[in-house]
Order: C-alpha cells, then structure tokens, then sequence
C-alpha cells in the first residue's frame, strides 16, 4: 500500500496552527514535501523533536489526547512517570 502525502490543511489542524505556519515550517525544512504534500515521516519527525513549536495548551483535548497516545510528547504535561521499581523484587 502506497502512503499518502497529508495536506497543508490536515497537518495545520493536527497541530492547532494556520496553514501559513504550516507553509513557513515547510520553507523553514522543519517539513518534507512529498508528492504536493507532506511527508508523513516528516510529520511524525517534526512532532518528535520539535513539540515545542506544536501549542498543545491550545489543543481541543481529543487532539492533544490523540498526539500523546500516539507517542509524541507534550511538554506542557506534568504527569509523573510510573516507576516499575519493586515489580521485579
């Protein structure tokens, strides 16, 4: 199955920003084209090592429920990492 490049529009409403921020993160590289859209990779890569630049405060809770559950970090979190520490004693 042949991966689908995302739209301007799916990504600037994934991340809660216009589609003209969408359009300078592309110029500025933080985004890869990908047959007239965005690469996939390059979204998945861009929420990894950038989620400052993604507003999650701003987020409706869903969206942001959708990007944490799918692996990609909320800074704005302040929820404690579990411990396994005594499960294996």
């Amino acid at each position: 199955m042949e991966h689908q490049p995302l739209t301007v529009s799916q990504v600037a409403h994934d991340i809660g920003r216009s589609r003209t921020t969408v359009q300078r993160l592309l110029k500025s590289g933080y985004l890869r084209r990908f047959k007239g859209g965005i690469a996939e990779s390059s979204f998945e890569a861009f929420l990894r090592e950038h989620p400052h630049l993604v507003p999650y405060t701003k987020l409706p809770p869903a969206q942001r429920e959708w990007l944490v559950l799918n692996g990609f970090p909320d800074p704005t979190a302040s929820v404690k990492v579990p411990s396994v520490r005594g499960l294996l004693e």
